[in-house]
Order: C-alpha cells, then structure tokens, then sequence
C-alpha cells in the first residue's frame, strides 16, 4: 500500500497569525557569537507579537541584541491530517517591568524560563508560513 500523497500550501499572513495565537511552544533563533543559535521557548501571542521568558541572561542579551531575529512554531491537526509551520521575522525587545507583570501569569509550561526569566517579545516585520494538506 503507497502512502498517502501530500500536498504544500503557503499560508497567508492573517493565517498565520492566528496559528500563532494558538501556539504554546516555539523556538526563537538569533545570533550569537556571529553563529545561528536557537532556544526552545514558550509564548504567548499578545497585541501583535510574540512573548517568551529566556532563564540565561547572556543568552537573553544575545537575543535582544540582534538586529533581527526569527520565531518558528508548528503544528499538526490529528483531524484533519494537516501540519503548518509559521516563521516570524523581526525585532526583539526586552518588556518593560509592567508589560512583563502582566504577561507573565499567561506563560506556562516546561521552556517558559523561573520567575526571574528575562520577558522578551519579538515584534514580526513578516510572517510566512507553510501547510502540508492530505490529497
């Protein structure tokens, strides 16, 4: 018996930020000693951007001080047979004291950092994504 044939489809903008909202954990990507680093993080979409808490402090500086940085999450429907990736391109930003009081209850899970995690946010200049449909 053949497996089942597959098809790609890219996902538009507005899609893709509403897979965003729906995610838990990402991975941010930024540069680090002028190599690609990455992180597995969780988030939380708020107004707009991407919200996660890094525990390393060098490696929280690293990821604010880039002059652009990417977040990818995935996903798969077990209903309908259909996985996504959405990357996310842009600045990242550490959040102000207040911002990160507020946001900090809505991160939960294993890789949202301790209490004292920096509150970074990346803030998407594009957003792309990509579906994998069943035929």
């Amino acid at each position: 018996m053949s497996a089942p044939t597959r098809y790609l489809a890219d996902i538009d903008a507005v899609d893709c930020r509403a897979l965003l909202a729906t995610g838990q954990v990402g991975r941010i990507v930024f540069t680090r000693r002028a190599l690609p680093d990455s992180r597995p993080v969780g988030y939380v979409w708020d107004r707009g951007g991407i919200v996660f808490a890094v525990d390393d402090a060098a490696v929280a500086r690293a990821i604010v001080g880039n002059a652009v940085a990417a977040f990818e999450t995935d996903g798969f429907d077990d209903v309908s047979a259909r996985a996504w990736t959405v990357l996310a391109v842009g600045q990242t930003f550490e959040l102000a004291p207040a911002e990160a009081v507020r946001l900090r209850p809505r991160l939960h899970g294993p890789w949202t950092g301790g209490p004292t995690a920096a509150a970074i946010a990346l803030r998407p200049a594009r957003v792309t994504g990509l579906a994998v449909h069943p035929c």
